[in-house]
């Protein structure tokens, strides 16, 4: 969760205090921290459920939104305790639709990393300065009596591999991480208790933010080998696409294999839908 966005937005509505003496101080501060904590989880949920949620994801969340509403009215109006408790009865439901969402991302990130795994670590057995293969880099190549054991445009891997190693062990650490965080038995504790203080429900939240984060780092790992594996075709993809500046969106990239293109828009908190927009109009 990034604090800093919540202080900034104490700021902004610190001027509220000024005009509630008439209220409890304590009621006041817990619904501008609930209003805050609340709008930012749903900030938070919506990049995930425009990427990869389903119908019934993208109804539960919009009638999230609307209860969110409903509580923030109460919030402005100064009626603390009805949008305390309104705060309240919707986080709690956040904890159900953000379960949903770090299930599915974990899955997907497991899913981009073994799809690279297998041709990462034959690269990294076979692509050293030890290895057989090298040794025919070193010798003079008669081309008609020799046989050409590496494709010229897998040369790169020899310098590439380093790369490589570092973006699997990063992703799988990371997806590790987010792993544990699920499996949580504090948090699977907390879970299951009839009534959660809340700072219970706002630490499970905070908790399924981390895993997702984690999850996107983890899967940007796996993206970039692909980048490495598939460099070649970053010159084809800018002919392609007619860029012309240094930076290639995900969705001209077609380095990244096109099923996961949406998990590459998604790490850089981007809309897929509305990128495939741009990419029809080239």
């Amino acid at each position: 969760m990034n604090k800093k966005k919540y202080i900034s937005l104490f700021a902004s509505v610190g001027m509220i205090f000024s005009t509630v003496a008439a209220y409890s101080i304590s009621s006041a501060v817990r619904s501008t921290m609930d209003y805050g904590f609340t709008l930012e989880t749903l900030r938070q949920i919506q990049i995930m459920v425009d990427n990869f949620g389903d119908e019934q994801l993208k109804k539960t969340h919009a009638d999230n939104k609307a209860r969110f509403q409903e509580a923030a009215e109460s919030y402005y109006g100064l009626d603390y305790t009805a949008s305390a408790l309104k705060f309240y009865k919707l986080k709690k439901d956040l904890v159900s639709i953000l379960e949903v969402m770090d299930d599915m991302y974990l899955k997907r990130t497991k899913e981009i990393l073994d799809s690279t795994s297998k041709v990462s670590f034959q690269i990294l057995i076979e692509y050293s300065k030890e290895s057989g293969l090298a040794s025919y880099l070193r010798k003079p190549f008669d081309p008609l009596n020799d046989i050409k054991l590496i494709d010229p445009d897998k040369y790169h891997f020899f310098q590439d591999r380093e790369k490589i190693a570092a973006y699997i062990r990063e992703g799988y650490k990371k997806y590790e991480k987010a792993k544990s965080i699920f499996n949580d038995p504090d948090i699977a504790f907390l879970k299951k208790k009839n009534k959660l203080p809340l700072n219970s429900i706002n630490q499970i939240i905070s908790s399924s933010i981390e895993l997702v984060n984690l999850c996107r780092e983890a899967k940007q790992s796996g993206i970039e080998i692909y980048r490495i594996l598939n460099v070649n075709e970053l010159g084809k993809s800018m002919i392609k696409y007619n860029i012309t500046h240094a930076t290639i969106m995900p969705v001209f990239d077609d380095r990244i294999p096109e099923k996961y293109k949406v998990d590459a828009d998604d790490n850089l908190r981007l809309i897929h839908d509305v990128e495939m927009k741009k990419l029809k109009k080239r």
